[in-house]
């Protein structure tokens, strides 16, 4: 097999150091680079200030690749930008639900499930050649799930579902749940409200769910999916 016909998926966290990991992987390689970015950044770099200026909470996270993406020749955009648009319209109303369960202590499973996209098919290019970065342990499932070649995984660092991630994988029926579905929103709660929102960064709300041995023991005791297992 040719060195440029290798297709390595890198598995990349959401969060600031993911990110910072994810340039320094960069720098190594010789291959071609799909990322998980908006098209019109790598297509329009005129344009970059622009696209970027409504996607506040996700530049700040993309920073140290934005900068290198001016000097990255090989590198090929494969999200669009409604996509993005799409994301923080579920955000805002993920956000709404969790201040109806903090304030009023009303959860109802079936309002979470409204609001989640139901998801068959990746995003990410299904046939390539080199390193498609994914940063969404569902995109991640899902190319898995589809029976996608590739040669080999690499992880930047530990890579672990969230507990939004494990809802919309069991909403398009790709993980089954084997305990009450609210103990897995609570999660989603107690994450957004008590890890993201007071944290300092993304990488430290990931990092405190990482060590919680609480929401390791609840996954492994209410999903045997082996997609699922394997991290943790």
């Amino acid at each position: 097999m040719g060195f440029f016909l290798l297709r390595i998926i890198l598995l990349v966290p959401f969060h600031e150091r993911g990110y910072e990991e994810l340039v320094k992987y960069l720098e190594k390689t010789n291959l071609p680079v799909y990322l998980p970015l908006p098209v019109e950044l790598c297509r329009e770099p005129m344009l970059r200030e622009y696209v970027s200026s409504g996607l506040s909470s996700y530049t700040r996270v993309w920073s140290p690749l934005l900068d290198y993406l001016s000097s990255c020749r090989g590198c090929t955009c494969y999200l669009t930008l409604k996509y993005f648009e799409d994301a923080i319209d579920t955000s805002i109303k993920l956000l709404g639900l969790v201040f109806k369960a903090r304030v009023f202590n009303k959860v109802d499973p079936a309002e979470w499930l409204g609001i989640v996209p139901k998801r068959f098919e990746p995003l990410a290019p299904t046939s390539w050649s080199g390193v498609l970065v994914v940063d969404r342990f569902v995109e991640y499932a899902l190319l898995l799930n589809k029976g996608v070649f590739f040669d080999r995984v690499v992880q930047v660092e530990e890579f672990i579902p969230t507990p939004l991630d494990i809802l919309l994988l069991v909403k398009s029926n790709i993980v089954e749940w084997n305990c009450n579905l609210k103990s897995l929103i609570d999660w989603i709660i107690k994450y957004l409200s008590e890890y993201v929102v007071p944290s300092r960064s993304l990488t430290e709300a990931y990092d405190k769910l990482k060590r919680s041995r609480e929401y390791r023991e609840l996954v492994v005791k209410c999903t045997s999916s082996d997609l699922i297992q394997i991290y943790f």
